[in-house]
């Protein structure tokens, strides 16, 4: 073993993990479009990805949400009570609920703007713009998520009520922010704590695509959420090339929601040549 290998897993050491497994994340991508009206989902916002805080949630908490937001409610209800986990503190921040109440935001950023725009000029027939980003630290991602959280924090005091939990989901473009560690299987080791409001349980943090981690205020740290398998010969699914993992199930529950894109998280990632740029970052 290296002496950076051994450094990276002392750091990790003492991190808490939950594991789902692919046929969870799998179920998901079904069960919503199955048991959540198609109106509910149809209104999901692609470019904030609430789609995605709708999937994942729905696949480590092992519930469908019970209301999904049409009518200026809050985003995502879901009825904690039938659940069968034995975390649930670990992901809403508080235990015998009967209801845990997600608000979704996403942390303002240039590049889901110019994708909108590349795309407009790609059927005019014209090359799009270069979209240019700065490399920051997964900290600098959840600093720049507070003001969201404050927002979200605002909109659960209105919408939601004490006897909920009132959960947090931020969700943050890899082209916005891109982050060190993003190659790295846990991340939640390196964060330090967010700041929540009093109104505020629990708060997830989404670094679209491929890191996703909690922190409980009853519990005061993070938790990594991870995907795998179980059996020794378990095998990931096949992605497309230059994807991720959680692109791939994405994709399948946009298709089985019949919600037509264009998704802003659901890209593939190749290198090419291009032009270096004076004082490009």
């Amino acid at each position: 073993m290296s002496h950076d290998s051994a450094k990276t897993i002392d750091g990790v050491t003492g991190t808490h993990v939950m594991v789902i497994t692919y046929e969870v994340m799998d179920w998901a991508t079904e069960a919503l479009p199955t048991h959540v009206p198609a109106d509910g989902l149809k209104k999901l916002k692609l470019a904030a990805g609430q789609h995605l805080a709708a999937m994942l949630t729905t696949a480590y908490l092992g519930i469908v949400p019970v209301a999904v937001d049409v009518h200026g409610g809050v985003d995502l209800v879901y009825r904690v009570a039938d659940s069968d986990s034995d975390v649930l503190s670990s992901l809403i921040g508080r235990n015998g609920v009967e209801f845990a109440d997600f608000e979704v935001k996403s942390i303002p950023g240039g590049f889901r703007e110019h994708n909108a725009a590349a795309l407009r000029a790609l059927k005019r027939g014209e090359a799009p713009n270069t979209h240019w980003s700065t490399v920051v630290s997964a900290n600098d991602v959840v600093e720049a998520a507070q003001p969201m959280i404050a927002k979200a924090a605002k909109q659960l005091r209105d919408k939601s009520s004490p006897d909920r939990a009132r959960v947090v989901f931020i969700v943050s473009h890899f082209f916005d922010r891109p982050y060190v560690g993003c190659l790295d299987p846990v991340i939640a080791h390196t964060l330090t704590a967010p700041m929540l409001p009093d109104e505020v349980d629990a708060v997830w943090v989404f670094f679209a695509p491929s890191h996703l981690v909690v922190w409980a205020a009853v519990e005061q740290h993070w938790t990594q959420l991870l995907l795998g398998s179980f059996k020794e010969d378990g095998a990931a699914p096949e992605v497309d090339f230059g994807m991720e993992l959680l692109q791939h199930y994405e994709g399948l529950f946009l298709q089985r929601a019949g919600i037509d894109g264009p998704s802003p998280f659901y890209y593939g990632v190749g290198s090419a040549e291009h032009p270096s740029a004076v004082n490009a970052e």
